[in-house]
């Protein structure tokens, strides 16, 4: 416009109000202006303006013959005037020509695209423009995006041309125009208006921090539901809003303290988030119960999330404590989809806990459908990992791996790192796959990825299957040492969870076990309870059918293993293994183990049929859902059952029962003994396993309790018996020689 001035000597105006025409003007009318309209006079009047930007008197004149218009093909430069290339990265525009054609410094385009390109656009479309130029894709209203530079007319996620030339002079043109904007007050606040109307909630609450208006933020926290803000915006945002307050708001305002203790949760800290409460609140946020039923003294957020805390919380819960949940159900509308999929998501986790498993599926579903209409990719995301782990507990691995494949395409869609909930995800393969025959992944992941894991946000279910798993598979592929130190490293780890507590050393009285140390078992055991003791469990002074606590359970399922191993012509035995084996209670592992033991007293007491009729029975489901880890827990026990040939013979009979124990054989001590075959120790077969999932030698040291220099003197040994010089030659090698799967 300056240069076609220059060449006509008529003078040049630039804003809303028309020009007063006296022999000719030049009228730069800048996009959004209202109230535009022909001056009068006379003499040439050249008009720069956008399609939509209207100007009264326009139609009539052109009616009138009186108006020559030039679109922009007439406008901007082409492939004859500047040549192909350089048409498509400038996209024609003769302003962004020497960009791309000489040495031109950032400073000239970015004062360029800031003062006369930008100048006039309103608040809402700078952040729009700043939105699309992070995320093309964005969804954003076509009213904000008409009349964007570049974006106005592009098609929706695609990248428009000319930005290759000028991306990163706009991006930083666009952001001083903002910044500029949020010097006063009321610019803060439009451009605020702006983010939060985008969804960009954090920006519009750190905006109006850096104002200084702390009422507005807190007003734009409350509106996008403080306590769910980290689940749509992430972690690291989070950090950011809390770090904009001042100290006496984060102390004292609710939705700031329930903000802080969601955050301390998710870096696996619900002691310091039980915390928070209670410095704000008091003692009494201790007791969930008293909460909960607390209308008149606690606000319905409150008392939402201090039962929404139990999710991560290992204590044992108070009686009536789930039932009684339900009122804050019924205080929830019934269009807030958001707390009434929170709500679903807390008793499902709570109900894996009880083994209510058919109750836990049902709730899960009320979940999903909530979060399916919030439209929060990380909520549902947690609802299909639980739902993973009810198929573990279930024994059904292929419908787990359906489940956490829908996690994959949830988290896919998270649009925040979250590194925490992908280790998550990353352990509950690693036990679908290990339960499926496969140890490679949960070594690896034990090996690597369980400091971070302990570290962070976790359930305790998630805690539970990672102690069966894990304690298993190390006993089995590594050694009962490792399995106990394992154990050991998450007794520290989570010296503040008594049912963790428990759990943990029933698991080493099963390690200690498969380890054939019976009575050092039982010595560890004996201490565990006063209710559930060997004279107890084996005099029948204990309801095996009403058992329904977990830890109980468990630790009555060790009694009689106990028994089925060391005394198994016991009077009343059998009696006592089926009354459990009615227990609602149990898991498909514990179910299967006591099917096992069952069969093997039995046998001892020469009811063969019997004992052949409830093996295969046993063997053909865990067969039929590819069970694999189930069985390998019982592998001492299959093996004196499967001694003889006949029962081999008669087993062998069923092509899926034949399947299944020879991948039972071959995910343990089958490996072993090819190994051995081929002159590896058992010390050997342990790095072996180590390098093959991609462990270093320190990584190995650590996890099987030898010095770095232990571990290298094994491994050159290792190169010598399989022929080999590398690590990958060794891996390469030990497959071809069936030591490794």
């Amino acid at each position: 416009m300056a240069d076609l001035a220059a060449a006509t000597g008529l003078p040049l105006f630039r804003g809303a109000k028309g020009p007063e025409l006296s022999g000719g003007a030049i009228w730069d009318l800048p996009p959004g202006a209202e109230g535009a309209a022909l001056p009068d006079g006379t003499g040439p009047l050249y008009i720069a303006k956008r399609p939509e930007t209207p100007v009264a008197g326009l139609a009539r004149a052109e009616i009138y013959g009186q108006v020559l218009r030039f679109g922009p093909d007439a406008l901007l430069f082409g492939d004859v005037d500047i040549g192909a290339a350089l048409a498509r990265r400038t996209g024609g525009w003769p302003c962004l020509l020497p960009a791309v054609r000489a040495d031109l410094g950032p400073g000239p385009l970015l004062a360029f695209l800031r003062d006369d390109l930008l100048t006039g656009l309103a608040s809402e479309k700078l952040v729009a423009l700043a939105l699309l130029l992070r995320d093309p894709a964005a969804a954003v209203p076509p009213e904000m995006r008409s009349g964007l530079p570049f974006f106005s007319d592009n098609v929706e996620g695609e990248v428009p041309g000319p930005l290759a030339a000028c991306g990163p002079a706009l991006v930083g043109a666009v952001t001083q125009r903002i910044d500029s904007l949020r010097q006063t007050a009321e610019g803060a606040a439009n451009v605020a208006q702006a983010q939060a109307a985008l969804g960009l909630m954090p920006e519009a609450i750190a905006t109006l921090q850096q104002a200084g208006d702390f009422g507005g933020a807190m007003r734009v926290l409350v509106a996008s539901e403080s306590d769910f803000m980290i689940h749509s915006h992430g972690p690291q945002a989070l950090e950011g809003i809390l770090a904009g307050f001042p100290p006496e708001m984060l102390a004292q305002e609710e939705p700031l303290v329930l903000c802080r203790a969601i955050h301390a949760v998710k870096h696996g800290d619900v002691a310091l988030a039980r915390q928070v409460l209670i410095a704000r609140y008091g003692p009494d946020m201790s007791d969930v119960h008293k909460v909960i039923l607390a209308r008149g003294s606690y606000s319905f957020p409150l008392r939402c999330f201090r039962f929404l805390l139990c999710t991560w919380e290992s204590e044992d819960l108070p009686a009536n404590v789930i039932a009684d949940s339900f009122s804050l159900l019924t205080e929830t509308p019934v269009q807030d989809d958001l707390r009434r999929g929170a709500f679903y998501n807390a008793v499902l986790e709570l109900y894996i806990r009880e083994r209510r498993f058919a109750e836990a599926d049902h709730v899960a579903g009320r979940a999903e459908w909530h979060y399916a209409r919030v439209a929060i990719p990380i909520l549902s995301f947690y609802v299909d990992l639980h739902r993973a782990m009810i198929q573990l507990f279930l024994g059904d691995p292929q419908a787990a791996g359906r489940y956490a494949g829908r996690a994959a395409e949830q988290m896919a869609r998270v649009r925040f790192d979250s590194p925490g909930d992908k280790r998550l995800l990353q352990l509950l393969a690693a036990c679908i796959a290990y339960e499926s025959g496969d140890a490679a992944p949960l070594v690896q992941f034990l090996s690597q990825d369980l400091d971070d894991f302990a570290r962070g946000e976790i359930w305790p279910t998630l805690v539970e299957t990672m102690l069966i798993y894990g304690s298993q598979a190390l006993s089995e592929h590594v050694s009962a040492m490792a399995a106990r130190t394992f154990l050991d490293r998450w007794r520290v780890a989570q010296v503040q969870g008594s049912r963790f507590k428990v759990l943990i050393d029933i698991r080493e009285v099963l390690v200690l076990q498969n380890a054939n140390r019976w009575q050092e078992a039982a010595q560890k055991a004996a201490g565990l309870s006063d209710r559930i003791t060997l004279e107890r469990v084996g005099n029948s002074q204990v309801d095996l059918v009403a058992l329904s606590d977990r830890d109980d359970l468990a630790l009555a399922l060790c009694w009689l293993r106990h028994f089925a191993r060391m005394e198994p012509l016991r009077e009343g035995l059998d009696g006592q293994l089926g009354a459990m084996l009615q227990n609602p209670h149990l898991t498909a592992r514990q179910r299967t183990g006591g099917e096992i033991w069952l069969a093997h007293v039995l046998r001892r007491q020469r009811r063969h049929e019997e004992s052949m009729a409830l093996l295969g029975t046993s063997l053909g489901a865990a067969a039929a859902l590819g069970a694999i880890a189930i069985l390998g827990e019982e592998r001492v026990f299959l093996a004196d059952l499967t001694s003889t040939r006949r029962v081999r013979d008669v087993l062998d009979r069923t092509d899926a029962i034949r399947r299944v124990l020879r991948q039972v054989q071959d995910a343990g001590p089958g490996r072993i003994r090819r190994g051995r075959q081929h002159g590896l120790t058992r010390q050997e077969m342990r790095i072996l396993y180590g390098i093959a999932e991609g462990s270093t030698n320190k990584a190995i040291a650590k996890l099987i309790g030898l010095s770095e220099a232990t571990v290298k003197f094994h491994l050159s040994n290792l190169y010598r018996k399989l022929a080999c010089h590398s690590r990958h030659e060794a891996v390469k090698a030990a497959r071809a020689l069936q030591i490794l799967g």
